[in-house]
């Protein structure tokens, strides 16, 4: 599948929002602070908008330890 925008995946922007905070606090090492800082800048730019692939939510649903959440 596609990537999609944030607001067509979470039924609320603040699940996003809260799921990308919890991310930032968790990363650990370059690549993870690096991936979300890119988040939150596609997120400040294009906001609800922001395009997110199954990949990238799974990246971000690890590094916040949010394993169950699909």
């Amino acid at each position: 599948m596609a990537a999609q925008c944030i607001e067509e995946i979470y039924d609320r922007i603040e699940e996003f929002t809260t799921l990308l905070a919890v991310a930032e606090l968790h990363a650990s090492g370059a690549w993870e602070l690096e991936f979300t800082e890119n988040m939150r800048a596609s997120f400040k730019r294009f906001g609800p908008r922001t395009h997110l692939s199954i990949a990238q939510r799974q990246k971000l649903e690890r590094i916040a330890k949010f394993e169950d959440c699909q």
